[in-house]
């Protein structure tokens, strides 16, 4: 099972025939990227669905409601062409608002486009594709090279297998309500038409202030339950709730509100935060988050900009009743609006631009270990504000409905606990408990711990021989995959590569597609060396 070898040079060219695990995004890109430039020979794609393309989160049957929070123009399949959907789009012949936010399910149909596209362009070029709609349960590396996969009814043997598997198990620390009680838990919103049966005078607890949290709050005032948003003449929604009378609250440790993708962007220079100038930080032992936040500041003061950092983490700090936390959030959504469309959001523009600067500076390990588990505990939620960033249309109806009073935001949650005297559930929040009824749960608790027995079978068969180890941060257990960052190859392995949700722990945010394109590019560069384009 040796790889495919160059004779002129006789150099192995790079494995013969790649299995990908996983046919979402991720999986699709590592596709595409195969078939286009690399000098493959075989390709078998593994999707446990059997819709190859879309993954989880842009299933084509899930909620319309649920949006794209990436701006139409940037999104990719490819890191070079950050354009592909708005052309793929603009090639059907549909009108589009370049800085727009579609439905998720449309970016699914172009994903599964793209599959098809590939399998075509595979077959032009003579290279044998197969797509298996099976989950692989197992995977070994056999003395004689290459990997073995297994599934329902099959055997595989391959070069080399990417790992693309994009979704981790998901911990419920809150359980299901007594029988009896008539609460609700709705632990995931995907794929799920739970929130479609709420009651339309229901008061509903969303724990989250994520993207997740927004696309509960659009799918519970969905056009299809007969509320609307009006255009006011000043240019503000406004909530008409027709027979819809839901009550939202948003509850979260910080309540701090995602800020929004720039409808025009900032045009940046940077001068202070380059990578040089993390590594000489580094090698000098004076690289910690304080710096990082010095360096911010240096950025933001050379681009005409004072940041409160105060008013930004603790955006409530001041706020002495409830009702002064939702009108603080009503404006800080004014302010975020704002930014998005005039050209002035920098910490969400440097956010973006800073995507692969970060990701390096995280592959380098250039924080000290107590700094980055630091970072992990109590910094990444606050930089998600800015790096995953929300959509404009959704921002404008949280402001439309927390003007109207269908939304509120309740900070400082510290526990959730069953109570039987109020067979809810009862939240601890900054100014007294809230009681639950209807609960979801938006906290993105997902399991991403190598040697959790939650794991599905493949994860535990490669933890149990070694080929999947932990990521560890100054030789404690964290989240994701031990992985040569060079490479992308498992630590523990010969063959098999990550290129997923399990980079999330040694990477840096993973849930980009850009950032997951470029990583399979460096993925498919370490394997077809000869093939690697400039980056």
């Amino acid at each position: 099972m040796g790889g495919q070898t160059d004779t002129s040079s006789g150099q192995a060219a790079g494995p013969a025939h790649v299995a990908i695990i996983g046919c979402g995004f991720t999986g699709t890109s590592a596709l595409l990227q195969l078939v286009d430039r690399c000098p493959v020979q075989r390709i078998t794609v593994f999707e446990a669905t059997g819709d190859f393309g879309p993954g989880f989160p842009y299933r084509r049957d899930d909620c319309a409601d649920y949006l794209l929070n990436n701006t139409t123009d940037t999104l990719c399949l490819l890191p070079h062409n950050r354009q592909a959907f708005i052309a793929w789009l603009r090639g059907r012949g549909e009108a589009v608002e370049p800085k727009g936010h579609l439905p998720r399910r449309r970016y699914g149909d172009f994903l599964a486009d793209a599959v098809a596209a590939a399998a075509t362009l595979a077959a032009a070029k003579g290279i044998v594709l197969e797509r298996i709609p099976a989950e692989v349960t197992a995977l070994d590396e056999p003395a004689t090279g290459g990997v073995r996969l297994h599934w329902a009814g099959g055997l595989l043997h391959a070069d080399a297998a990417i790992l693309a598997t994009g979704r981790c198990p998901g911990r419920d620390p809150i359980g299901a309500p007594p029988a009896g009680s008539g609460a609700l838990l709705v632990a995931d919103h995907v794929r799920s038409t739970a929130l479609d049966a709420v009651p339309l005078d229901a008061t509903v607890h969303v724990l989250g202030a994520s993207l997740s949290a927004y696309d509960v709050v659009n799918r519970l005032f969905a056009p299809d339950t007969r509320c609307r948003f009006d255009r006011q003449t000043d240019g503000t929604l406004q909530f008409v709730p027709g027979p819809n009378r839901r009550q939202v609250l948003l509850c979260a440790r910080s309540g701090r509100l995602k800020h929004l993708q720039s409808r025009a962007p900032m045009p940046l220079q940077r001068r202070h935060i380059t990578l040089p100038a993390l590594q000489a930080l580094a090698a000098q032992g004076r690289l910690t988050l304080a710096a990082l936040q010095q360096l911010v500041d240096a950025e933001a003061r050379a681009h005409g900009v004072v940041l409160d950092w105060p008013a930004l983490l603790q955006p409530y700090a001041d706020c002495a009743s409830p009702a002064a936390v939702n009108q603080r959030a009503a404006a800080l959504l004014d302010d975020a609006i704002a930014d998005c469309v005039s050209g002035r959001n920098f910490l969400v523009d440097l956010g973006g631009d800073l995507q692969t600067l970060l990701w390096d500076a995280f592959a380098q390990r250039l924080l000290p270990p107590a700094e980055e588990a630091r970072y992990r505990q109590s910094v990444e939620s606050a930089v998600l504000s800015w790096t995953a960033p929300c959509p404009l249309p959704t921002a404008e109806r949280l402001r439309a409905l927390l003007r109207a009073g269908a939304l509120q935001v309740r900070h400082g949650v510290q526990g959730v606990q069953w109570s039987d005297a109020d067979q809810a559930w009862r939240i601890r929040c900054a100014f007294g408990d809230a009681v639950a009824r209807v609960l979801v749960n938006t906290t993105g608790a997902l399991d991403r711990r190598v040697d959790s027995p939650a794991q599905p079978p493949l994860v535990r068969s490669l933890a149990a021989q070694g080929l999947l180890q932990p990521h560890r941060c100054g030789g404690e257990v964290a989240d994701g995959a031990a992985v040569d960052m060079a490479t992308l190859r498992a630590i523990g392995s010969r063959q098999v590569y990550v290129a997923g949700m399990w980079l999330w722990g040694p990477g840096f945010f993973t849930s980009s597609a850009f950032m997951m394109a470029r990583t399979v590019k460096t993925l498919l560069d370490g394997l077809y060396p000869a093939a690697a384009a400039p980056r």
